[in-house]
């Protein structure tokens, strides 16, 4: 198991887990509804709801069962000042998604986001030259002319490895920048749903001054 953990530390791909996640993928996306099927994760049947964040400017899907994390543990978990300004966690806190929103005043009066998905990269590997940069892909909204970006990678810790997806969704005068991460071990119950789950993110209306 050491041998094989150093390998995907050093970044070197496994051809049999690329293709056992691409049978699973298969698998997942037959015939399911996010809006109203419940999706079997980690043993359980979660159910993805709606949720307002941002001072109800935004409305985002994620497992009924996830709750909005204390601002104590968000400090802990993520020291930066530059965390989501909105952070939700699983029960055992293993899986976590953030969102932050872009106006004007950081991203201009346009945004290329497959400038910014690069630049994230980067950032990535200039903290964390460790990390093992993995694909990248478009989000395809519903109901909106408009796709978004995502991209995702590993990095570690002391003992534990973590898979990121990180994404870049455009609402209109603003971006919806968030993160979702969750322990290596159980990404792949976790990558399709998620992604399925950016589809739904949209613009409050009435929230939105």
């Amino acid at each position: 198991m050491e041998r094989n953990r150093e390998k995907m530390r050093k970044g070197e791909y496994l051809d049999e887990e690329i293709l056992r996640l691409q049978k699973v993928y298969k698998k997942q996306e037959k015939n399911y509804d996010l809006k109203q099927d419940p999706v079997f994760i980690r043993g359980k049947w979660q159910r993805f709801l709606p949720c307002m964040v941002l001072d109800e400017k935004v409305c985002v899907w994620l497992p009924g069962s996830f709750t909005e994390m204390s601002e104590e543990i968000a400090r802990i978990r993520y020291p930066s000042k530059f965390r989501p300004a909105v952070l939700f966690t699983s029960a055992g806190q293993d899986e976590n998604y953030g969102f932050h929103l872009l106006g004007k005043e950081e991203i201009g009066e346009s945004i290329d986001l497959d400038h910014s998905i690069r630049k994230m990269q980067e950032t990535v590997l200039c903290h964390a030259p460790e990390s093992v940069l993995y694909g990248q892909g478009k989000i395809r909204q519903d109901r909106a002319e408009t796709e978004g970006r995502w991209v995702e990678y590993k990095n570690f810790t002391v003992d534990e490895e973590t898979y990121n997806l990180q994404f870049l969704i455009p609402l209109k005068s603003c971006v919806l920048a968030g993160t979702f991460n969750c322990r290596m071990a159980f990404y792949d119950e976790w990558k399709e749903p998620v992604l399925k789950s950016l589809e739904y993110i949209c613009l409050n209306k009435e929230g939105w001054k």
